[in-house]
């Protein structure tokens, strides 16, 4: 995107990669290195970067911001208050909530849905396929999706929800093993799927490391919560969440701690037209989630709510079953 729009910028589109930065306070010193703006004595590196930048027309491109989410949001909140040319183009698991920002959700890869036929050009249009063989060619050249591999392949991506970096490392087992092998061993995805690039931060060589750099970053209360909602296999309601999720806390409590993980891209949104909205987690984050839950003890006492909400469902359905109802 950067690279398109180079031409509307007449002083350039500049790229920060905050990856690697663990220090907030040194936001504003990176992004000015960048830019070969030096400190002045007795003045906030700050002060300087919004002097510096307040007649330039340009893009600054943010990426990686979730762990310096407050500290980015600051300095954008700053630079864009002094340089009204200058737009900032921020790549986060969650927004800075600055004013006039525009969030663009960026979605996983497309992947076959469930239950479709498996047409081959239907497939190739598939970008999780298509980067499944991409990436699987490099390792064995003569791969290729036959009438023996097109469905297992078709059910990888799609369990894998089309995540790039959960499609790559899956794709990087075919060294080893077929793809009905690969397919086979998916319930133990964070075992098999690893291995990444050895020049890749450490977060970002295995699914596991992934999922737990993002889970690491929330509060205790959603941490719970997320592990909570992993017994719903297949989404849930705001009021099953309050009834299964928590004993004590009420359904705005709940909804508040939901919105946070929401906000931070570990669950979606699915507004459903004259109805209940639902929410979902992709299948890789919920496998992850219920294997805290698992670990935390409370496992068993979660399942059982949720059986005992859904029984009592069941239960008022029933005499509505038959009739206008």
């Amino acid at each position: 995107l950067a690279k398109r729009v180079l031409q509307s910028f007449p002083d350039g589109v500049w790229y920060v990669d905050l990856t690697s930065l663990l220090d907030a306070e040194r936001v504003a010193l990176t992004v000015a290195t960048l830019l070969g703006i030096r400190e002045e004595n007795d003045r906030q590196m700050v002060d300087t970067l919004c002097d510096r930048l307040a007649s330039k027309h340009m893009l600054l491109v943010l990426d990686n911001c979730e762990h310096l989410v407050a500290a980015c949001a600051a300095l954008v909140q700053r630079v864009i208050g002094a340089a009204s040319g200058v737009r900032v183009l921020a790549a986060s698991r969650e927004g800075l909530s600055v004013a006039g920002e525009r969030t663009v959700t960026v979605r996983s890869l497309s992947f076959p849905p469930p239950g479709s036929k498996l047409d081959p050009r239907a497939l190739d249009a598939c970008e999780a396929v298509r980067l499944f063989v991409e990436r699987a060619r490099l390792l064995v050249p003569k791969f290729s999706l036959g009438d023996d591999s097109r469905d297992a392949v078709a059910e990888i991506c799609r369990r894998l929800d089309g995540i790039p970096l959960a499609v790559e490392l899956a794709a990087a087992r075919v060294k080893m093993l077929t793809v009905e092998e690969i397919r086979a061993r998916l319930d133990d995805r964070f075992r098999l799927l690893t291995g990444g690039s050895k020049t890749a931060m450490g977060r970002q060589q295995t699914l596991l490391a992934t999922i737990q750099w993002s889970y690491d970053h929330l509060a205790p209360d959603q941490q719970q919560l997320l592990q909570r909602l992993s017994v719903f296999v297949g989404g849930w309601t705001l009021a099953s969440a309050t009834r299964v999720a928590h004993e004590q806390l009420d359904e705005y409590a709940v909804l508040d701690v939901l919105t946070r993980l929401v906000e931070q891209s570990l669950v979606t949104t699915n507004r459903i037209e004259g109805g209940t909205t639902r929410y979902t987690m992709l299948e890789t984050v919920r496998q992850y989630a219920q294997d805290r839950l698992n670990e935390s003890g409370e496992g068993e006492a979660t399942r059982n709510r949720h059986l005992a909400f859904f029984v009592a469902l069941a239960e008022e359905a029933e005499p509505e079953l038959v009739g206008q109802e």
